[in-house]
């Protein structure tokens, strides 16, 4: 049912992954410092995550969908907590999105900022936690005026990054998985009547740039130019923006290009 794509920034891993099933898809936005108290990395970390929160889902397909991500930090957490420290700041962590297409509803989860998309017959449902923007600002705002490349550029991500990372997985700032299991009982949920939806995605934040960082889409052209051309179209038409705009002037934002992972599904076929 889901065509799934990802692309990796040029020049770097692909920090991003997703992994489907015909009624499911999960999508793991990787972060942190590599190597910061963990031997594997960041897109190890990623890969992980994404298979245990998948595997989860699979065992339990009814489950309470901040269960199934518990369940999936868990996983993780079991294999290198006896060869990393995982108290270190720098630790790999990750923005999850959970989207489950079941025969009476649609349900979404979103932890930290990954877009999960409900497309309803009075319009999208968009499932997103944006309390990282809310307590630290935007990263349009923190770099708007300054190009790629300069002293101020780097400087202003450095000033956003030390926001972020203060307010990280504790009470009163924002939640993200890492290596604390609760930070899956602070994740968004959503569900829709599965007869009222038409079409579902499910995105990292590097895919939804047309509409929350270039300016180019709001979600409803958004999904028909998606129903319309798929999800590796898509990703190229993002790049094709980002590269259209290579110093930031039109569109400030903290990279040039993001890592890019986005599933989508068409319910009224």
């Amino acid at each position: 049912m889901f065509s799934i794509a990802t692309d990796a920034a040029p020049g770097r891993p692909n920090e991003d992954f997703i992994v489907v099933t015909p009624e499911a898809a999960v999508v793991v936005d990787g972060a942190g410092i590599p190597f910061g108290g963990c031997e594997h990395g960041v897109v190890w970390y990623a890969r992980q995550l994404g298979i245990g929160t998948m595997a989860a889902l699979v065992h339990a397909p009814n489950e309470d969908l901040r269960l199934i991500l518990r369940a999936g930090i868990e996983y993780v957490v079991g294999l290198h907590k006896d060869t990393c420290d995982l108290t270190n700041p720098g630790t790999p962590c990750a923005a999850v999105g959970i989207l489950r297409v079941g025969e009476d509803t649609v349900d979404s989860l979103a932890l930290s900022d990954v877009s999960v998309v409900v497309d309803t017959d009075t319009g999208p449902v968009v499932t997103c936690d944006l309390a990282i923007e809310e307590l630290s600002g935007t990263e349009p705002d923190a770099v708007r005026g300054m190009r790629f490349g300069t002293p101020e550029h780097a400087a202003a991500i450095a000033e956003l990054v030390a926001k972020q990372t203060a307010t990280r997985n504790r009470e009163g700032g924002w939640w993200c998985a890492a290596a604390a299991s609760e930070a899956a009982d602070h994740a968004l949920v959503r569900t829709v009547a599965r007869s009222d939806v038409r079409r579902v995605a499910i995105m990292s934040d590097g895919a939804s740039r047309p509409v929350d960082q270039l300016d180019s889409d709001d979600w409803p052209s958004y999904l028909d130019r998606l129903a319309k051309v798929g999800p590796a179209e898509m990703l190229r038409y993002v790049r094709a923006i980002e590269t259209a705009d290579p110093h930031g002037d039109r569109h400030p934002r903290t990279k040039r290009h993001d890592d890019a992972a986005l599933a989508f599904a068409d319910l009224s076929i």
